[in-house]
């Protein structure tokens, strides 16, 4: 006799909501339009080990010295008003030379300015946080990153700096 013949039905399978998406960060952009996809809070937050969860804003494009500067502004998510930093991205008509731009941004400085490899700096500003500027020739231009950590500058975050600075530089 033979076996009978066994119905095999799939196994069942739950449904469960997809992850969010994860941030997928510019790559250097030929037109500038906004300051938030260069770095996620997150970034930031890893780059201190910092267990907050932070989120961005991108705020309305304003004009200094005749450029437009887009601003990110970084904060925690239980409190708005608890700003972690702030990202401002600009770029030139054409191209000028990196040096010239990173003693244009040594003027904010309350401090020395320390060097974090060719193009970038850190320093403590004048409003007592940490300055991070980053410059980029890209796209035929030249692209200046001004990061605005509001804790003070601490050589104990030099490596922190160090990894926002180059991944600002490889995105702008």
């Amino acid at each position: 006799m033979a076996a009978p013949a066994s119905s095999s039905s799939p196994a069942p399978t739950t449904s469960a909501s997809p992850p969010p998406p994860p941030f997928v960060p510019a790559v250097s952009p030929a037109k500038l339009t906004a300051a938030c996809p260069f770095l996620d809070s997150a970034e930031i937050a890893k780059a201190f080990s910092d267990s907050n969860i932070y989120d961005s804003s991108e705020q309305i494009p304003s004009v200094q010295g005749g450029l437009t500067v887009y601003t990110c502004k970084y904060h925690r998510t239980d409190d708005d008003g608890s700003l972690l930093a702030a990202l401002e991205i600009a770029e030139t008509p054409t191209m000028v030379a990196q040096k010239t731009l990173l003693q244009v941004a040594e003027q904010e400085c309350a401090d020395k300015a320390q060097p974090l490899g060719e193009a970038a700096i850190y320093c403590l500003s004048k409003g007592n946080g940490t300055d991070i500027a980053v410059i980029e020739p890209s796209h035929g231009v030249t692209r200046v990153a001004h990061l605005s950590l509001a804790a003070p500058r601490n050589d104990g975050f030099r490596a922190g700096y160090t990894t926002l600075a180059k991944t600002l530089a490889d995105r702008l």
